[in-house]
């Protein structure tokens, strides 16, 4: 499998010269599997510029997009995805079906008018909406990716692909808890690569520093390594960034978690991994 880092900050775009290096553009991860599938978890501002580089190639594109969830920093580069617009193209979305609204129900939404001026129904690629539950599995070729739910508001889901004995859990917007869940543990154990909530060090996260984070939804640096260490992980990659985290922030906590787990490593955009 082939990873790419498309956008990885959290909550809002933060573009800027204070965000060069690591990148301001939310949540967008591309993963391509060894048997020539195209995977997209979440569509950030990130998938803009995805979509741009799927489109050079002229012809139609396929492939399946997973949402851990439909919080606006996920989900906000869809109407800017270039191959959906794309006659020919064929996607299969992913989602968890909440109570009041589904992943197509949601996409739909923010492309509603006033807000937007081009309609979900409007866009010229063929899309399937897929309902997601807790432990269901999706087979791609020789790859499969499954799930199980987080600790966020409004519920988010954490997903593992893997293939030919090699593994990626995309573990974003997951609020830690005191003791780490044994399902959680379970799910990512011995993964070759952990790509992590860490919007917060303890301080922030506590309130020691500025306002205390607790029950935000989202986890700390510390207990990303933490994590990582207990769940055997053999690399760590921590995402999420928080809007008011420069590069220089970010490369401190990311200086922090290598000290204490080698290798690991701040998302960036444009970061490439291969298993």
């Amino acid at each position: 499998m082939k990873i790419k880092v498309w956008g990885a900050r959290g909550s809002v775009p933060t573009p800027g010269k204070a965000t060069v290096h690591f990148g301001g553009n939310t949540s967008c991860l591309e993963v391509r599997t060894d048997g020539g599938e195209l995977v997209i978890f979440d569509a950030g501002t990130g998938i803009r510029a995805l979509g741009e580089e799927l489109a050079r190639g002229g012809g139609p594109v396929a492939g399946t997009l997973f949402f851990t969830h439909v919080h606006w920093d996920h989900i906000q580069g869809f109407p800017f995805f270039i191959p959906a617009y794309m006659k020919g193209s064929r996607f299969h979305l992913y989602g968890e079906r909440k109570f009041l609204s589904s992943l197509e129900e949601a996409l739909k939404g923010q492309m509603q008018y006033p807000t937007f001026p081009v309609s979900l129904e409007e866009m010229g690629a063929e899309m399937h909406f897929h309902d997601l539950v807790e432990a269901d599995e999706v087979k791609l070729g020789g790859a499969a990716v499954s799930c199980i739910r987080g600790n966020h508001p409004g519920g988010v889901f954490i997903y593992r692909v893997k293939e030919n004995g090699a593994s990626v859990v995309y573990a974003t917007d997951n609020e830690h808890f005191t003791c780490i869940p044994p399902k959680l543990l379970d799910f990512i154990r011995g993964a070759d690569v952990l790509i992590c909530d860490a919007q917060y060090t303890d301080d922030e996260y506590s309130g020691r520093t500025g306002r205390c984070r607790a029950s935000w939804g989202h986890s700390t640096v510390e207990e990303a390594v933490r994590l990582a260490a207990a769940a055997g992980a053999k690399k760590l990659v921590t995402w999420h960034h928080d809007p008011s985290h420069d590069d220089g922030k970010l490369g401190q906590m990311e200086r922090w978690a290598a000290e204490r787990f080698p290798g690991a490593q701040a998302a960036f955009e444009g970061l490439e991994l291969s298993l």
